[in-house]
Protein backbone atom coordinates (compact mmCIF):
# COMPACT_ATOMS: atom_id res chain seq x y z
CA UNK A 1 0.00 0.00 0.00
CA UNK A 2 1.26 3.66 -0.73
CA UNK A 3 2.16 5.66 1.89
CA UNK A 4 -0.18 8.96 1.78
CA UNK A 5 -0.47 9.78 5.26
CA UNK A 6 2.94 11.51 7.02
CA UNK A 7 2.93 14.90 7.18
CA UNK A 8 5.96 16.98 8.53
CA UNK A 9 5.29 20.08 7.48
CA UNK A 10 4.46 23.09 10.96
CA UNK A 11 2.12 25.17 8.80
CA UNK A 12 -0.55 25.35 6.96
CA UNK A 13 -1.44 28.21 4.27
CA UNK A 14 -3.96 29.09 2.52
CA UNK A 15 -2.52 28.46 -0.73
CA UNK A 16 -4.62 24.51 -0.17
CA UNK A 17 -7.63 26.77 -0.30
CA UNK A 18 -6.94 28.54 -2.87
CA UNK A 19 -5.82 25.63 -5.27
CA UNK A 20 -9.20 24.18 -3.62
CA UNK A 21 -11.14 27.13 -5.68
CA UNK A 22 -8.97 26.91 -8.59
CA UNK A 23 -10.04 23.22 -9.45
CA UNK A 24 -13.70 23.38 -7.97
CA UNK A 25 -15.45 23.43 -11.20
CA UNK A 26 -12.71 20.23 -12.46
CA UNK A 27 -13.77 18.39 -9.21
CA UNK A 28 -17.71 19.06 -9.91
CA UNK A 29 -17.30 18.44 -13.83
CA UNK A 30 -15.65 15.37 -13.58
CA UNK A 31 -18.28 14.13 -10.98
CA UNK A 32 -21.20 14.81 -13.62
CA UNK A 33 -19.42 13.14 -16.38
CA UNK A 34 -18.85 10.19 -13.63
CA UNK A 35 -22.30 10.36 -13.35
CA UNK A 36 -23.28 10.55 -16.55
CA UNK A 37 -21.28 7.69 -17.81
CA UNK A 38 -22.94 5.42 -15.36
CA UNK A 39 -26.13 6.66 -16.19
CA UNK A 40 -25.38 5.83 -19.92
CA UNK A 41 -24.60 2.06 -19.71
CA UNK A 42 -27.25 -0.35 -20.00
CA UNK A 43 -28.62 -1.72 -16.72
CA UNK A 44 -27.05 -4.68 -15.09
CA UNK A 45 -29.24 -8.04 -15.25
CA UNK A 46 -27.29 -9.61 -12.68
CA UNK A 47 -29.54 -12.77 -13.37
CA UNK A 48 -28.49 -13.11 -16.71
CA UNK A 49 -24.67 -12.17 -16.30
CA UNK A 50 -24.60 -15.53 -13.85
CA UNK A 51 -26.83 -17.17 -16.82
CA UNK A 52 -24.43 -16.22 -19.77
CA UNK A 53 -21.55 -17.03 -17.32
CA UNK A 54 -22.84 -20.61 -16.37
CA UNK A 55 -23.78 -21.58 -20.52
CA UNK A 56 -20.25 -20.49 -21.47
CA UNK A 57 -18.43 -22.49 -18.14
CA UNK A 58 -21.40 -25.31 -18.76
CA UNK A 59 -21.86 -25.13 -15.38
CA UNK A 60 -24.85 -24.82 -12.67
CA UNK A 61 -25.28 -21.62 -11.44
CA UNK A 62 -26.53 -23.86 -8.07
CA UNK A 63 -22.80 -25.68 -8.19
CA UNK A 64 -20.03 -24.98 -6.16
CA UNK A 65 -17.72 -25.05 -9.06
CA UNK A 66 -19.71 -22.18 -10.27
CA UNK A 67 -19.15 -20.04 -7.17
CA UNK A 68 -15.17 -20.90 -7.69
CA UNK A 69 -15.12 -20.13 -11.50
CA UNK A 70 -16.49 -16.81 -10.10
CA UNK A 71 -14.30 -16.18 -7.95
CA UNK A 72 -11.32 -16.79 -10.64
CA UNK A 73 -12.69 -14.62 -13.04
CA UNK A 74 -13.45 -11.53 -10.12
CA UNK A 75 -11.20 -8.45 -11.03
CA UNK A 76 -11.10 -7.17 -7.49
CA UNK A 77 -10.70 -10.83 -5.53
CA UNK A 78 -6.80 -9.24 -4.18
CA UNK A 79 -8.58 -6.94 -1.90
CA UNK A 80 -10.10 -9.89 0.01
CA UNK A 81 -6.48 -10.45 1.10
CA UNK A 82 -5.94 -7.48 2.78
CA UNK A 83 -8.53 -7.56 5.66
CA UNK A 84 -8.57 -10.40 8.44
CA UNK A 85 -10.95 -12.99 8.67
CA UNK A 86 -12.21 -14.44 12.21
CA UNK A 87 -11.08 -18.16 12.57
CA UNK A 88 -14.08 -20.14 13.94
CA UNK A 89 -12.11 -21.34 16.78
CA UNK A 90 -12.50 -17.56 17.84
CA UNK A 91 -16.15 -17.08 17.27
CA UNK A 92 -18.49 -17.49 20.65
CA UNK A 93 -20.72 -20.77 20.81
CA UNK A 94 -18.85 -22.36 18.17
CA UNK A 95 -19.22 -26.25 17.87
CA UNK A 96 -15.54 -27.12 18.61
CA UNK A 97 -15.96 -30.84 19.00
CA UNK A 98 -16.91 -30.73 15.14
CA UNK A 99 -14.73 -28.43 14.12
CA UNK A 100 -11.79 -30.15 12.07
CA UNK A 101 -10.05 -26.74 11.76
CA UNK A 102 -9.24 -24.32 14.29
CA UNK A 103 -7.52 -22.66 11.79
CA UNK A 104 -10.57 -22.20 8.89
CA UNK A 105 -11.64 -18.59 8.60
CA UNK A 106 -15.29 -17.79 9.15
CA UNK A 107 -18.02 -16.77 6.16
CA UNK A 108 -18.26 -12.94 7.65
CA UNK A 109 -21.81 -11.69 5.80
CA UNK A 110 -21.93 -8.76 8.26
CA UNK A 111 -19.98 -6.08 6.80
CA UNK A 112 -23.54 -3.74 7.15
CA UNK A 113 -22.86 -3.79 10.69
CA UNK A 114 -19.31 -4.14 11.72
CA UNK A 115 -16.93 -4.27 8.75
CA UNK A 116 -13.57 -6.52 8.74
CA UNK A 117 -10.40 -5.28 10.13
CA UNK A 118 -7.38 -4.53 7.34
CA UNK A 119 -4.20 -5.98 7.73
CA UNK A 120 -2.32 -3.11 7.79
CA UNK A 121 -3.85 -1.54 10.72
CA UNK A 122 -1.79 -2.62 13.11
CA UNK A 123 0.98 -1.48 11.81
CA UNK A 124 -0.14 2.31 10.95
CA UNK A 125 -1.52 2.53 14.85
CA UNK A 126 1.73 1.35 16.15
CA UNK A 127 3.41 4.17 14.05
CA UNK A 128 1.27 6.59 15.63
CA UNK A 129 2.33 5.44 18.96
CA UNK A 130 5.52 5.22 17.99
CA UNK A 131 5.71 8.77 16.70
CA UNK A 132 3.93 10.32 19.92
CA UNK A 133 6.96 8.30 22.22
CA UNK A 134 9.71 9.33 20.18
CA UNK A 135 8.65 12.89 19.99
CA UNK A 136 6.10 13.70 22.90
CA UNK A 137 4.54 16.89 22.19
CA UNK A 138 6.38 17.46 18.95
CA UNK A 139 4.46 14.82 17.59
CA UNK A 140 1.17 17.40 17.10
CA UNK A 141 3.14 18.53 14.06
CA UNK A 142 6.08 16.03 13.18
CA UNK A 143 5.97 12.56 11.96
CA UNK A 144 3.36 9.93 11.19
CA UNK A 145 0.14 11.81 11.06
CA UNK A 146 0.89 14.88 13.42
CA UNK A 147 -1.36 14.56 16.07
CA UNK A 148 -3.34 18.38 15.06
CA UNK A 149 -3.31 17.26 11.79
CA UNK A 150 -4.09 13.68 11.91
CA UNK A 151 -7.58 14.28 10.43
CA UNK A 152 -6.42 16.51 6.88
CA UNK A 153 -5.51 13.41 4.86
CA UNK A 154 -8.39 11.64 5.53
CA UNK A 155 -10.67 14.60 5.09
CA UNK A 156 -9.23 14.58 1.16
CA UNK A 157 -9.84 10.67 0.66
CA UNK A 158 -13.32 11.03 2.26
CA UNK A 159 -14.03 13.46 0.15
CA UNK A 160 -13.98 11.76 -3.35
CA UNK A 161 -15.65 8.80 -1.35
CA UNK A 162 -19.17 11.41 -1.17
CA UNK A 163 -18.70 13.15 -3.84
CA UNK A 164 -18.08 16.54 -2.83
CA UNK A 165 -15.71 19.03 -2.47
CA UNK A 166 -12.70 19.26 0.32
CA UNK A 167 -13.94 22.14 2.28
CA UNK A 168 -17.37 20.50 2.79
CA UNK A 169 -16.17 17.75 4.39
CA UNK A 170 -14.70 17.48 7.86
CA UNK A 171 -13.43 14.11 9.67
CA UNK A 172 -14.73 14.53 13.96
CA UNK A 173 -16.69 12.62 16.25
CA UNK A 174 -19.62 9.57 16.40
CA UNK A 175 -22.14 9.71 14.08
CA UNK A 176 -25.35 10.68 16.70
CA UNK A 177 -22.88 13.29 17.93
CA UNK A 178 -22.91 15.34 14.65
CA UNK A 179 -26.17 14.81 13.89
CA UNK A 180 -26.93 16.59 16.56
CA UNK A 181 -24.07 19.06 15.56
CA UNK A 182 -25.58 19.63 12.20
CA UNK A 183 -29.29 19.94 13.28
CA UNK A 184 -28.40 22.48 15.61
CA UNK A 185 -27.66 25.07 13.11
CA UNK A 186 -30.10 23.72 10.40
CA UNK A 187 -33.24 22.97 12.70
CA UNK A 188 -34.16 26.61 13.65
CA UNK A 189 -37.70 26.00 14.08
CA UNK A 190 -40.01 28.96 13.86
CA UNK A 191 -44.05 29.62 14.56
CA UNK A 192 -44.67 28.27 11.08
CA UNK A 193 -41.68 25.98 9.87
CA UNK A 194 -41.39 24.00 13.29
CA UNK A 195 -41.66 19.65 11.76
CA UNK A 196 -38.61 17.66 11.98
CA UNK A 197 -38.72 14.63 9.27
CA UNK A 198 -37.41 11.16 9.23
CA UNK A 199 -38.43 7.99 8.56
CA UNK A 200 -40.43 5.30 10.60
CA UNK A 201 -38.38 2.56 12.17
CA UNK A 202 -35.79 4.18 11.76
CA UNK A 203 -32.05 3.37 13.48
CA UNK A 204 -32.77 4.23 16.87
CA UNK A 205 -30.27 7.00 17.25
CA UNK A 206 -31.58 9.15 14.87
CA UNK A 207 -34.81 8.47 16.26
CA UNK A 208 -33.39 9.97 19.44
CA UNK A 209 -31.42 12.87 18.17
CA UNK A 210 -34.86 14.51 16.21
CA UNK A 211 -37.54 13.78 19.51
CA UNK A 212 -34.15 15.12 21.53
CA UNK A 213 -33.79 17.95 18.60
CA UNK A 214 -38.06 18.77 19.25
CA UNK A 215 -37.76 19.03 22.89
CA UNK A 216 -34.90 21.07 22.96
CA UNK A 217 -36.66 23.78 21.19
CA UNK A 218 -40.52 23.15 23.79
CA UNK A 219 -41.42 20.90 20.68
CA UNK A 220 -43.37 17.69 21.73
CA UNK A 221 -42.69 14.59 18.99
CA UNK A 222 -45.82 14.27 18.55
CA UNK A 223 -46.89 17.75 17.22
CA UNK A 224 -43.33 18.04 15.42
CA UNK A 225 -42.09 15.16 14.39
CA UNK A 226 -43.39 13.69 10.78
CA UNK A 227 -42.44 9.59 10.11
CA UNK A 228 -42.49 7.85 6.57
CA UNK A 229 -44.13 5.16 6.44
CA UNK A 230 -44.48 2.15 3.57
CA UNK A 231 -47.67 2.15 2.48
CA UNK A 232 -50.00 -1.05 4.61
CA UNK A 233 -49.05 -4.39 3.59
CA UNK A 234 -45.68 -3.15 2.65
CA UNK A 235 -42.15 -3.03 3.81
CA UNK A 236 -40.78 -0.76 1.63
CA UNK A 237 -40.46 3.28 1.55
CA UNK A 238 -42.87 4.68 -1.41
CA UNK A 239 -40.60 7.97 -2.74
CA UNK A 240 -44.23 9.58 -4.48
CA UNK A 241 -45.64 9.28 -1.41
CA UNK A 242 -42.62 11.06 0.52
CA UNK A 243 -42.90 13.49 -2.44
CA UNK A 244 -46.78 13.92 -1.60
CA UNK A 245 -45.61 14.56 2.36
CA UNK A 246 -43.50 17.45 1.01
CA UNK A 247 -46.27 18.89 -1.18
CA UNK A 248 -49.65 18.19 1.77
CA UNK A 249 -46.77 19.97 4.55
CA UNK A 250 -43.77 21.56 3.16
CA UNK A 251 -44.33 24.81 4.21
CA UNK A 252 -44.58 23.13 8.41
CA UNK A 253 -41.50 21.46 7.31
CA UNK A 254 -37.91 22.70 8.96
CA UNK A 255 -35.93 20.06 7.54
CA UNK A 256 -36.05 16.28 6.03
CA UNK A 257 -33.62 14.01 7.46
CA UNK A 258 -33.49 10.74 5.17
CA UNK A 259 -31.45 7.68 5.04
CA UNK A 260 -29.48 7.11 1.50
CA UNK A 261 -30.15 3.22 2.21
CA UNK A 262 -32.65 2.26 4.85
CA UNK A 263 -30.74 0.18 8.14
CA UNK A 264 -33.06 -2.19 8.22
CA UNK A 265 -34.24 -2.89 4.68
CA UNK A 266 -31.54 -1.83 2.80
CA UNK A 267 -33.47 0.25 0.78
CA UNK A 268 -31.82 2.85 -1.38
CA UNK A 269 -33.72 5.96 -2.12
CA UNK A 270 -33.17 8.31 -4.91
CA UNK A 271 -31.83 11.36 -2.76
CA UNK A 272 -31.37 13.39 -5.77
CA UNK A 273 -35.24 12.91 -6.71
CA UNK A 274 -36.16 13.86 -3.30
CA UNK A 275 -33.92 16.61 -2.30
CA UNK A 276 -35.00 18.68 -5.46
CA UNK A 277 -38.89 17.91 -4.40
CA UNK A 278 -38.46 18.71 -0.58
CA UNK A 279 -35.78 22.08 -1.78
CA UNK A 280 -38.96 23.43 -4.16
CA UNK A 281 -40.96 23.56 -1.12
CA UNK A 282 -38.15 25.34 1.45
CA UNK A 283 -37.53 22.02 3.52
CA UNK A 284 -33.94 21.54 4.26
CA UNK A 285 -32.89 17.97 3.82
CA UNK A 286 -29.94 16.31 5.37
CA UNK A 287 -28.92 12.54 4.97
CA UNK A 288 -27.97 10.16 7.19
CA UNK A 289 -25.11 8.10 4.86
CA UNK A 290 -24.09 5.25 7.55
CA UNK A 291 -25.32 2.40 5.73
CA UNK A 292 -24.07 4.07 1.87
CA UNK A 293 -20.60 5.30 2.25
CA UNK A 294 -18.58 2.46 1.09
CA UNK A 295 -21.17 0.64 -0.02
CA UNK A 296 -23.35 2.44 -2.97
CA UNK A 297 -21.47 5.37 -4.72
CA UNK A 298 -22.28 8.99 -3.58
CA UNK A 299 -22.56 12.35 -5.55
CA UNK A 300 -23.27 14.85 -2.78
CA UNK A 301 -22.75 17.97 -4.85
CA UNK A 302 -24.40 16.82 -7.55
CA UNK A 303 -27.49 15.30 -5.13
CA UNK A 304 -27.18 19.30 -3.51
CA UNK A 305 -28.44 18.08 0.31
CA UNK A 306 -27.93 20.40 2.34
CA UNK A 307 -25.87 18.34 5.08
CA UNK A 308 -25.15 14.44 5.76
CA UNK A 309 -23.76 12.26 8.14
CA UNK A 310 -21.84 9.29 8.26
CA UNK A 311 -20.10 6.40 10.34
CA UNK A 312 -17.20 4.65 9.00
CA UNK A 313 -17.21 1.41 11.00
CA UNK A 314 -19.48 -0.75 8.60
CA UNK A 315 -18.73 -0.65 5.04
CA UNK A 316 -15.46 1.44 5.69
CA UNK A 317 -14.01 -0.66 7.49
CA UNK A 318 -12.46 1.63 10.31
CA UNK A 319 -13.40 -0.35 13.41
CA UNK A 320 -15.94 -0.11 16.31
CA UNK A 321 -15.72 3.60 17.19
CA UNK A 322 -14.04 4.75 14.42
CA UNK A 323 -14.12 8.84 13.36
CA UNK A 324 -17.08 9.86 11.59
CA UNK A 325 -17.81 12.27 8.40
CA UNK A 326 -19.76 15.57 7.88
CA UNK A 327 -20.20 17.20 4.75
CA UNK A 328 -22.12 20.67 4.45
CA UNK A 329 -23.39 22.48 1.23
CA UNK A 330 -20.38 24.96 0.04
CA UNK A 331 -23.34 27.63 -0.54
CA UNK A 332 -23.55 28.14 3.61
CA UNK A 333 -19.96 29.33 3.46
CA UNK A 334 -20.22 32.08 0.95
CA UNK A 335 -22.18 34.47 3.74
CA UNK A 336 -20.40 33.25 7.01
CA UNK A 337 -21.04 35.48 9.61
CA UNK A 338 -20.17 35.11 13.48
CA UNK A 339 -23.83 34.32 13.92
CA UNK A 340 -23.81 31.50 11.69
CA UNK A 341 -26.09 29.19 14.64
CA UNK A 342 -23.45 26.09 15.37
CA UNK A 343 -21.62 24.96 18.44
CA UNK A 344 -18.56 25.96 18.53
CA UNK A 345 -14.84 25.04 19.94
CA UNK A 346 -10.95 25.54 19.30
CA UNK A 347 -10.76 22.84 17.11
CA UNK A 348 -13.00 24.83 14.75
CA UNK A 349 -10.70 27.63 14.76
CA UNK A 350 -9.14 28.60 11.50
CA UNK A 351 -5.99 26.98 11.58
CA UNK A 352 -3.46 30.14 10.95
CA UNK A 353 -5.20 31.10 14.54
CA UNK A 354 -5.93 28.19 16.58
CA UNK A 355 -3.11 28.14 18.78
CA UNK A 356 -2.90 32.32 19.64
CA UNK A 357 -5.75 31.36 21.83
CA UNK A 358 -7.55 34.55 21.22
CA UNK A 359 -10.78 34.94 22.83
CA UNK A 360 -12.80 35.33 19.40
CA UNK A 361 -13.71 32.06 17.58
CA UNK A 362 -12.29 32.62 13.91
CA UNK A 363 -13.82 29.83 12.17
CA UNK A 364 -11.85 27.90 9.85
CA UNK A 365 -12.37 27.63 6.10
CA UNK A 366 -15.26 25.35 5.10
CA UNK A 367 -16.92 22.26 7.09
CA UNK A 368 -13.56 21.66 9.52
CA UNK A 369 -15.54 25.16 11.53
CA UNK A 370 -17.91 22.41 13.28
CA UNK A 371 -14.86 20.61 14.60
CA UNK A 372 -14.51 21.01 18.35
CA UNK A 373 -12.18 18.98 19.82
CA UNK A 374 -8.63 17.40 18.33
CA UNK A 375 -9.42 13.81 17.07
CA UNK A 376 -7.51 10.69 18.09
CA UNK A 377 -4.41 10.20 15.40
CA UNK A 378 -5.43 6.64 16.16
CA UNK A 379 -8.71 6.45 15.60
CA UNK A 380 -7.72 8.64 12.08
CA UNK A 381 -4.82 6.37 11.19
CA UNK A 382 -7.44 3.33 11.41
CA UNK A 383 -9.83 5.39 8.94
CA UNK A 384 -6.54 6.16 6.70
CA UNK A 385 -5.91 2.66 6.10
CA UNK A 386 -9.63 1.62 5.05
CA UNK A 387 -9.62 4.65 2.76
CA UNK A 388 -5.98 4.26 1.18
CA UNK A 389 -7.27 0.41 0.76
CA UNK A 390 -10.19 1.90 -1.49
CA UNK A 391 -8.16 4.40 -3.04
CA UNK A 392 -6.95 1.25 -5.20
CA UNK A 393 -10.28 1.00 -6.55
CA UNK A 394 -13.29 2.96 -7.17
CA UNK A 395 -16.61 2.84 -5.63
CA UNK A 396 -18.42 2.53 -9.60
CA UNK A 397 -15.95 -1.05 -9.82
CA UNK A 398 -16.81 -2.06 -6.44
CA UNK A 399 -20.27 -1.25 -7.61
CA UNK A 400 -20.30 -3.37 -10.61
CA UNK A 401 -19.03 -6.60 -8.41
CA UNK A 402 -22.40 -5.49 -5.86
CA UNK A 403 -24.65 -6.03 -8.50
CA UNK A 404 -23.54 -9.62 -9.66
CA UNK A 405 -22.44 -10.90 -5.87
CA UNK A 406 -26.11 -9.88 -4.36
CA UNK A 407 -27.36 -10.71 -7.59
CA UNK A 408 -26.16 -14.50 -6.73
CA UNK A 409 -27.30 -14.80 -3.44
CA UNK A 410 -30.75 -13.61 -4.44
CA UNK A 411 -30.94 -15.96 -6.82
CA UNK A 412 -29.61 -18.52 -4.80
CA UNK A 413 -31.74 -17.63 -2.28
CA UNK A 414 -35.01 -17.72 -4.53
CA UNK A 415 -33.81 -21.36 -5.88
CA UNK A 416 -32.80 -23.24 -3.06
CA UNK A 417 -36.34 -21.96 -0.55
CA UNK A 418 -39.93 -21.02 -1.15
CA UNK A 419 -41.41 -18.14 -1.26
CA UNK A 420 -44.11 -19.98 1.20
CA UNK A 421 -44.35 -22.83 3.10
CA UNK A 422 -44.77 -25.91 0.87
CA UNK A 423 -43.25 -29.03 -0.04
CA UNK A 424 -40.10 -28.17 -2.10
CA UNK A 425 -38.15 -30.83 -3.89
CA UNK A 426 -34.60 -28.97 -4.86
CA UNK A 427 -32.83 -30.63 -7.68
CA UNK A 428 -34.92 -33.96 -6.93
CA UNK A 429 -32.95 -34.23 -3.98
CA UNK A 430 -35.32 -36.23 -1.68
CA UNK A 431 -35.10 -37.79 2.32
CA UNK A 432 -36.33 -40.69 3.34
CA UNK A 433 -37.92 -41.83 6.08
CA UNK A 434 -37.39 -45.07 8.57
CA UNK A 435 -39.58 -46.94 6.90
CA UNK A 436 -37.71 -46.27 3.66
CA UNK A 437 -40.30 -44.29 1.76
CA UNK A 438 -39.43 -41.83 -0.38
CA UNK A 439 -40.77 -38.17 0.99
CA UNK A 440 -40.50 -34.48 -0.26
CA UNK A 441 -38.88 -32.13 2.17
CA UNK A 442 -40.50 -29.24 3.83
CA UNK A 443 -38.11 -26.54 3.31
CA UNK A 444 -39.54 -23.29 5.43
CA UNK A 445 -39.87 -19.93 3.43
CA UNK A 446 -37.62 -16.81 3.18
CA UNK A 447 -38.90 -13.73 2.37
CA UNK A 448 -36.60 -10.97 0.86
CA UNK A 449 -38.19 -7.24 1.45
CA UNK A 450 -34.88 -5.53 -0.31
CA UNK A 451 -35.72 -4.25 -3.23
CA UNK A 452 -35.19 -6.53 -6.11
CA UNK A 453 -34.27 -3.93 -8.47
CA UNK A 454 -30.29 -3.48 -8.22
CA UNK A 455 -30.50 -0.01 -8.24
CA UNK A 456 -32.83 0.88 -5.08
CA UNK A 457 -30.11 -1.54 -3.05
CA UNK A 458 -26.73 -1.95 -2.03
CA UNK A 459 -24.93 -4.76 -0.52
CA UNK A 460 -27.35 -6.12 1.93
CA UNK A 461 -30.61 -8.45 1.28
CA UNK A 462 -32.88 -8.53 4.48
CA UNK A 463 -34.40 -11.59 4.60
CA UNK A 464 -37.76 -12.62 6.60
CA UNK A 465 -37.57 -16.55 7.65
CA UNK A 466 -41.23 -18.42 8.41
CA UNK A 467 -40.03 -20.30 10.92
CA UNK A 468 -39.10 -19.17 14.77
CA UNK A 469 -35.26 -18.24 15.42
CA UNK A 470 -35.10 -19.86 18.89
CA UNK A 471 -35.40 -23.62 16.58
CA UNK A 472 -32.34 -22.50 14.56
CA UNK A 473 -30.81 -20.23 16.36
CA UNK A 474 -28.20 -22.83 17.84
CA UNK A 475 -27.41 -24.40 14.70
CA UNK A 476 -26.07 -20.87 13.35
CA UNK A 477 -24.10 -20.34 16.22
CA UNK A 478 -22.29 -23.40 15.84
CA UNK A 479 -21.52 -22.34 12.81
CA UNK A 480 -18.91 -20.23 11.33
CA UNK A 481 -21.03 -18.00 9.30
CA UNK A 482 -21.63 -14.36 10.70
CA UNK A 483 -24.52 -12.70 10.02
CA UNK A 484 -26.89 -10.31 12.47
CA UNK A 485 -30.80 -10.03 13.45
CA UNK A 486 -32.39 -6.95 13.59
CA UNK A 487 -35.64 -6.51 15.85
CA UNK A 488 -38.64 -7.58 15.38
CA UNK A 489 -38.62 -10.64 12.18
CA UNK A 490 -35.17 -9.13 9.97
CA UNK A 491 -31.78 -10.99 9.53
CA UNK A 492 -29.89 -8.85 7.37
CA UNK A 493 -26.86 -10.83 5.13
CA UNK A 494 -24.75 -8.06 3.30
CA UNK A 495 -21.86 -9.80 0.77
CA UNK A 496 -19.41 -7.17 0.85
CA UNK A 497 -17.74 -6.74 -2.62
CA UNK A 498 -14.34 -5.30 -1.53
CA UNK A 499 -14.09 -8.45 0.67
CA UNK A 500 -16.32 -11.33 0.01
CA UNK A 501 -16.43 -14.06 -2.49
CA UNK A 502 -18.67 -15.76 -4.56
CA UNK A 503 -17.61 -19.18 -2.26
CA UNK A 504 -18.65 -17.20 0.73
CA UNK A 505 -22.48 -16.55 -0.52
CA UNK A 506 -22.28 -20.47 -1.98
CA UNK A 507 -21.86 -21.86 1.58
CA UNK A 508 -23.96 -19.58 2.94
CA UNK A 509 -26.52 -20.92 0.72
CA UNK A 510 -25.88 -24.28 1.04
CA UNK A 511 -25.20 -24.52 4.95
CA UNK A 512 -28.90 -22.81 5.53
CA UNK A 513 -30.51 -25.79 3.10
CA UNK A 514 -28.86 -28.41 5.27
CA UNK A 515 -29.96 -26.86 8.71
CA UNK A 516 -33.47 -26.82 6.89
CA UNK A 517 -33.29 -30.21 5.96
CA UNK A 518 -33.16 -31.10 9.18
CA UNK A 519 -36.45 -29.30 10.44
CA UNK A 520 -38.88 -32.03 10.22
CA UNK A 521 -36.82 -33.87 12.70
CA UNK A 522 -37.63 -30.41 15.03
CA UNK A 523 -40.72 -29.65 16.49
CA UNK A 524 -41.85 -26.99 14.29
CA UNK A 525 -45.49 -26.06 13.94
CA UNK A 526 -45.56 -23.66 10.90
CA UNK A 527 -48.02 -20.99 12.15
CA UNK A 528 -48.73 -17.53 11.32
CA UNK A 529 -48.22 -16.66 15.00
CA UNK A 530 -44.47 -18.12 14.01
CA UNK A 531 -42.67 -14.68 14.19
CA UNK A 532 -44.54 -13.53 17.38
CA UNK A 533 -43.67 -16.85 19.06
CA UNK A 534 -39.85 -16.53 18.47
CA UNK A 535 -39.78 -12.99 19.67
CA UNK A 536 -41.72 -13.99 22.65
CA UNK A 537 -39.22 -16.78 23.22
CA UNK A 538 -36.19 -14.55 23.08
CA UNK A 539 -37.56 -11.74 25.03
CA UNK A 540 -36.54 -9.32 21.97
CA UNK A 541 -33.13 -9.85 22.95
CA UNK A 542 -30.64 -12.82 21.19
CA UNK A 543 -27.01 -13.96 22.63
CA UNK A 544 -26.85 -10.44 25.04
CA UNK A 545 -24.02 -9.51 22.37
CA UNK A 546 -24.43 -5.66 21.41
CA UNK A 547 -23.85 -4.50 17.88
CA UNK A 548 -24.44 -1.77 14.88
CA UNK A 549 -24.32 1.30 17.52
CA UNK A 550 -25.68 -0.89 20.06
CA UNK A 551 -28.99 -1.95 18.97
CA UNK A 552 -29.76 -5.56 17.94
CA UNK A 553 -27.36 -8.50 18.03
CA UNK A 554 -25.29 -10.33 16.02
CA UNK A 555 -25.41 -14.14 15.18
CA UNK A 556 -22.50 -16.47 14.33
CA UNK A 557 -23.18 -19.88 12.84
CA UNK A 558 -20.91 -21.90 11.11
CA UNK A 559 -20.80 -23.79 7.87
CA UNK A 560 -20.12 -26.80 6.85
CA UNK A 561 -17.09 -27.82 4.10
CA UNK A 562 -17.73 -25.61 0.74
CA UNK A 563 -18.11 -28.04 -1.79
CA UNK A 564 -20.48 -30.10 0.35
CA UNK A 565 -23.91 -27.81 1.56
CA UNK A 566 -22.05 -26.48 3.77
CA UNK A 567 -22.48 -22.66 4.50
CA UNK A 568 -24.63 -21.35 6.45
CA UNK A 569 -26.98 -17.95 7.76
CA UNK A 570 -29.26 -16.75 10.70
CA UNK A 571 -32.86 -16.82 10.48
CA UNK A 572 -35.94 -15.36 11.90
Amino acid sequence: MKEKVTMSTTKITNNESSHRDNNKMDVKTKCKQKIKEIQSKSRINPVAILQKNAHEWNVSIESAEFARLMDKHDPLCSFRQMFTFPKKADLPNIDKINLKDPEEECIYLCGQSLGLKPKLLDQNVQKVLDNWANKGVHSHFHGYLPAALSDLPAKKLMARMVGAQENEIAILNGLTVNLHLLLATFYRPDSNRYKLMIEDHAFPSDTYVAKSQLRSHGISPEKGLILLKPRKGENLLNEDDIIRLFDEQGDQIKVALLPAVQYYTGQLLNVKRLTEAAQKRGILVGVDLAHAVGNVPIYLDDWNVDFAAWCTYKYMNAGAGSMAGIYVNEKYFANYSKTFPMYQGWWGNNVQTKFLMKGDFDPALGADMFKLSNPSPVLNAMLMTSLEIFEQTSMEELRQKEYILTGYLEFMIKSFFPQTDKRHTHQQQESTNNDGDNRSLLIPSIQIITPSDPEQRGAQLSLIFSVPLSIIHEQFQKRGIVCDIRMPSVMRVAPTPLYNSFTDVYRFITTLYDIFQNMDSLSISHTDDDLSIMTKETGGVINNEISDDGQGSSISGSDSEADSLGGSTNTL
